[in-house]
């Protein structure tokens, strides 16, 4: 038998525990798909090449958790895992790329990997998904689900295996019962996700979080795609309340998850009038433990809130016995109750998205935003986040250069754009260089760690080895180190030369704790550290033990720069002194150690901050020099302000904008690329702003939000993707801005007698009519013709862009290339593309029943030379 890797084992001896159970049981369902962790791993330890370490199925194989890296399994009750079904996270990661025929053993004989993978893409998936997008109304019983919850709902309970041998068999019974219904709730969640387009979110439980009792409710949430960060769900509940079971559908918030800006954001849903449901829906209100049905208006329910008398306000639908009874009848009556609720749910759950004010309109043709050449739009008064679209060669990557400047300078569009392109362009690269502006281009292949953060091989060395080691770090990418530049605190000083965007550093002196060496560096205002044996002054040619240890000096006589801030190591998780670089290295005479000092202007000494929290859950090493890359700058900035008694020093967040422009946005994956920060880039949710959000970043485990200061320019060809497929999640957070072809930039020139305005506004308009407006020709291939007027170089143009681009457009339908080109009445000898007819008879014997094309067509590379060729495009 074939030996395998950890993830293949994992994911294969799941895959046979599950094809195992169910053709080994008469009525398998879906509880019986839950396999304890430790039996997983067993099953593993006898598939693996190496050991099979329980945290990787915990946390590395395990969907539901923060850190994972695959999606094979899924979370269920007391440590138990089931295998994720076939497209549960739309075939990304689910499942191992095996030999199908390799041969595994299991208690049903030897079975071919081809079988069990077959297994699960069938009857196991079908058992969770029901096979079908139109799920049966017959096949689900929800009255089961309250009978269930009337006869168990907070009885004792205990792993039948370890009970008493009269107990388990009703253990037992209770054990199919809580599995069953939550299985039948899980139907009528399956039915919401396919009527409604949402997706079920958290884990499904029918014990108590200590695994000993029955719940006495079953909750399952569900979220618009891309709101899975949100605390606020779409929730269907079967609970016990005053001692009867009953349905509840509604808008909940889920406490646990929530701040103080999630109670804000969830109790939108009271600008809608309650009296406009198209339900009979009724707010439940929440103070501590008690919760309370409210037949009250909205208004009576908003003052409420505003006076502090209840915490929080549920809407929802109730279906009770009663209701059942009088109104509902059977199982269908329920579903068709549950509907109608959720149907009514949802323009209420949208306020509390953000969605629900107004409908998110989506570029058209009709109330399109200016053009650029119009420029009436101040940048500063827009959506922090825009995407230049049109068709190609309009100058989208162009002008994001002038849209740029425009936002770093604070000026509008029609300012910037009065000025020489060239002026404009060379401040673009100065603002550039110093970090301002950043530049990417999204692909098929970028994705997270690229743009946010990532595992990547490091060459490392450590203070005694001379050799370098191969280790794996976290490393921001480019949007986040971008972010991180952004936030960086502006320190200023009429007395010192303190740098506007100072480096933090943390400096070790002699070591921890206090020490004769840290003593006489805050009396004399300075920072020392040893190497006595080295070069007073360091280069090239100098001798280092190490490559640490001449990272470190470096840092400290050439790295270090004055005006910037250091940190002094009190212990692993506290700083002693914060201070301001005032001069460059220099060296002691009158020491026998620590010779090595430059002078610092202390902010504060003797102090004892906790330094962890605000770098990134970081704790301090005791390396000597290093830069504090991770330190939150916003929360620096609080750190110094507190301790700052020299009123000539000023420290403040950084005001100045950022540029992050993004070229060929709609050619990455946004999903793979954003990952969950897609809902930080809002401008409503960036730092500094009264719903600002930050997000856990699941490689370092740190909080991470969107500085109110960066602004976000994608720039979109729409022959290479029409906007109405763009990701839904992208277009509702970004202002799109149409750039289409601007002929008037063509006016005057000429090549000869060719008129190239009147050509280029004749082959977009065949173009427009023949497919549509969005694969038009940007007027950006012929303003060189502004400079090289010559036939040669029009002929180059079309030859080699024009040309290529209409056969791509056409599928090479050179018909319709005729049609936009007029070569459907030209002369022959001024055609671009030329016909005559097919002689079938002289190629083919017989008489072949096929159907063929009545001519076939050539490009004439000679037209392209001749001034009547274009001349004819247009009279």
């Amino acid at each position: 038998m074939s030996k395998y890797e950890v993830n293949e084992s994992v994911w294969l001896a799941t895959a046979i525990m599950a094809y195992e159970t169910y053709y080994n049981t008469t009525n398998p369902n879906r509880e019986m798909m839950y396999f304890k962790q430790k039996d997983i791993q067993n099953k593993a330890l006898e598939l693996c090449k190496q050991n099979v370490n329980s945290a990787r199925i915990s946390q590395w194989f395990n969907a539901d958790h923060t850190k994972n890296t695959f999606n094979y399994l899924r979370e269920g009750d007391n440590s138990s895992r089931r295998l994720s079904f076939q497209g549960e996270f739309g075939g990304i990661k689910e499942v191992p790329d095996l030999n199908q025929s390799d041969i595994v053993n299991t208690n049903l004989g030897p079975k071919q990997i081809k079988e069990i993978q077959d297994f699960i893409t069938k009857e196991y998936t079908l058992m969770f998904t029901g096979g079908n997008v139109q799920i049966s109304t017959n096949d689900i019983k929800c009255i089961s689900i309250l009978d269930y919850l009337d006869e168990y709902g907070g009885q004792a309970y205990q792993d039948p295996k370890k009970a008493d041998p009269s107990r388990k068999p009703v253990l037992l019974k209770l054990k199919a019962a809580g599995g069953a219904a939550v299985d039948e709730l899980d139907k009528m969640v399956d039915l919401c996700e396919k009527r409604f387009g949402l997706k079920r979110y958290g884990k499904r439980k029918w014990l108590n979080g200590g695994g000993n009792k029955a719940r006495k409710y079953l909750w399952r949430q569900m979220k618009m795609k891309g709101q899975e960060d949100c605390p606020t769900s779409l929730s269907l509940f079967a609970e016990i309340v005053e001692g009867k079971a009953r349905f509840k559908f509604s808008v909940e918030l889920d406490e646990k998850q929530s701040k103080d800006e999630d109670y804000i954001k969830h109790h939108r849903l009271l600008n809608k009038d309650i009296s406009e449901a198209s339900d009979d829906l009724i707010y439940i209100a929440s103070k501590k433990e008690m919760k309370t049905d409210l037949t009250l208006s909205t208004k009576e329910v908003k003052q409420l809130i505003d006076d502090g008398i209840y915490r929080k306000i549920q809407i929802a639908r109730i279906i009770t016995r009663d209701h059942i009874e009088t109104k509902f009848h059977d199982d269908k009556g329920i579903i068709n109750g549950m509907l109608n609720a959720v149907n009514a749910l949802i323009p209420y759950y949208e306020l509390v998205l953000g969605e629900g004010t107004e409908t998110t309109k989506y570029p058209s043709n009709d109330g399109m935003e200016s053009n650029i050449r119009e420029g009436k739009l101040n940048m500063l008064e827009s959506n922090k986040n825009m995407i230049l679209y049109g068709p190609p060669g309009t100058g989208k990557t162009y002008n994001t250069v002038i849209y740029a400047v425009a936002i770093i300078e604070k000026k509008s569009i029609d300012e910037v754009n009065q000025e020489l392109y060239s002026s404009v362009f060379e401040r673009y690269k100065k603002y550039k260089a110093d970090g301002k502006i950043a530049f990417t281009t999204f692909h098929q292949s970028y994705g997270y760690e690229e743009f946010i953060e990532g595992i990547k091989p490091k060459l490392t060395s450590h203070d005694d080895e001379d050799t370098e080691n191969l280790e794996y770090k976290i490393e921001s990418g480019s949007f986040k180190k971008f972010c991180d530049k952004a936030k960086q605190i502006k320190v200023k000083s009429t007395s010192l030369g303190i740098n506007s965007s100072p480096t933090i550093w943390k400096v070790s002196l002699k070591s921890s704790g206090i020490n004769e060496i840290k003593d006489d560096c805050f009396k004399n205002n300075r920072i020392r550290i040893d190497w006595a044996n080295r070069d007073k002054v360091l280069t090239d040619k100098s001798v280092f033990h190490s490559n640490k240890e001449k990272g470190i000096l470096m840092y400290f006589q050439d790295e270090m720069k004055v005006g910037d801030i250091v940190l002094t190591l009190l212990d692993q998780e506290h700083i002693d002194g914060i201070g301001i670089v005032t001069g460059g290295a220099e060296w002691l005479d009158d020491v026998d150690q620590y010779p090595r000092s430059r002078s610092v202007q202390w902010i504060a000494t003797g102090i004892k901050e906790n330094i962890v929290n605000i770098n990134q859950g970081t704790k301090l090493t005791s390396s000597t020099v290093y830069r504090l890359d991770k330190i939150d700058q916003t929360e620096m900035n609080k750190l110094i302000n507190k301790h700052l008694n020299n009123q000539d020093v000023v420290v403040e967040e950084n005001k100045e904008n950022y540029v992050f422009i993004i070229d060929e946005i709609n050619r990455g994956n946004i999903s793979k690329i954003f990952g969950e920060l897609i809902t930080l880039i809002e401008s409503t949710k960036r730092l500094g702003k009264p719903e600002a959000t930050t997000a856990r970043l699941p490689y370092s485990g740190t909080d991470f939000g969107v500085p109110n200061n960066v602004f976000i320019i994608g720039t979109m060809n729409t022959a290479d993707r029409s906007i109405a497929l763009m990701d839904t999640a992208l277009r509702r957070r970004f202002k799109f801005i149409e750039i289409m072809p601007n002929e008037e930039v063509l006016e005057g020139i000429k090549v000869g007698e060719i008129d190239i305005m009147r050509m280029l506004k004749t082959i977009n308009a065949r173009i427009e009519f023949l497919f549509d407006r969005e694969h038009t020709i940007g007027h950006a291939y012929f303003v060189s013709l502004a400079k090289e007027p010559t036939l040669e170089t029009l002929a180059d143009i079309f030859q080699n862009s024009i040309l290529p681009l209409m056969q791509e457009y056409f599928y090479e339908d050179y018909s319709k290339i005729q049609l936009v080109l007029g070569d459907n009445e030209k002369d022959e000898d001024f055609k671009f593309i030329k016909d005559e007819a097919l002689k079938i008879k002289e190629i083919f014997k017989g008489n072949p029943d096929v159907d063929f094309p009545e001519k076939k067509f050539s490009v004439q590379n000679d037209a392209f030379y001749k001034e009547e060729s274009y001349i004819k495009i247009y009279e």
